[in-house]
């Protein structure tokens, strides 16, 4: 059976012991570390918008980033193409969405689909907000590659004594979705802010949650 990453999203404990587990490593490792985290478990970023992202991205008179439909990327050695696009690149001629790879590279880097541009507010929270801010005091970029995002994601479990299949990227953005979708941010927001092609996979999370259920019994409940 296939396994959906919402069934690997971490629990608010144990996302927080990973949050802290980022305070035993050494600099500037625990920026990227944690960066990562809060990127991917807060703010539900996949890991190629992560490693593509930069500082032009962010707008920071209104505290967001905004994913493009389309940046040239120049991630790789010498400012070339990185290795995660050229491979994307292959994938695009091979399925039949460009005819030759010189003309796929050329339209690279871009989201995993049109809803994938969008706009992340970073600021509903303070600590997700010092996060992001702090990283960019002294880095215009993600500075390192795709696969790289992995890494930072490995090492981060194994600090926290958790072995390396606990999570990864993806379930890391489920882990956001999660979180979100308890506190009881609507669908159509939470489609929004991760770029949901289809509103019921908002509605997915949100029933799974079980957020709404615990209100409405509370207030059912209520004094």
């Amino acid at each position: 059976m296939v396994r959906h990453s919402h069934q690997d999203a971490l629990s608010e404990s144990e996302f927080e012991q990973l949050v802290e587990a980022t305070d035993e490593l050494s600099k500037p490792y625990d920026a990227e570390c944690l960066f990562v985290l809060v990127a991917a478990g807060r703010l539900g970023m996949r890991a190629g918008e992560i490693s593509h992202l930069r500082e032009s991205w962010i707008d920071w008179d209104t505290n967001q980033i905004q994913i493009p439909r389309f940046d040239p990327c120049d991630h790789g050695k010498g400012g070339t193409v990185c290795g995660y696009c050229r491979a994307q690149s292959n994938l695009a001629v091979e399925n039949g969405t460009y005819e030759t790879l010189e003309e796929a590279v050329e339209n690279r880097w871009e989201p995993k689909t049109e809803n994938s541009a969008r706009a992340i507010p970073f600021d509903y929270d303070d600590f997700v907000e010092t996060v992001v801010c702090e990283f960019f005091d002294d880095r215009d970029c993600w500075p390192h590659s795709r696969v790289s995002i992995n890494r930072r994601v490995d090492r981060i479990l194994e600090a926290a004594g958790y072995p390396t299949s606990k999570c990864y990227p993806h379930s890391l953005r489920a882990t956001a979705a999660s979180h979100h979708a308890y506190r009881g941010l609507p669908a159509a927001a939470l489609q929004s802010l991760f770029g949901w092609s289809n509103l019921q996979t908002a509605q997915k999370y949100l029933r799974l949650s079980g957020g709404a259920t615990a209100k409405a019994l509370k207030d059912a409940h209520a004094d």
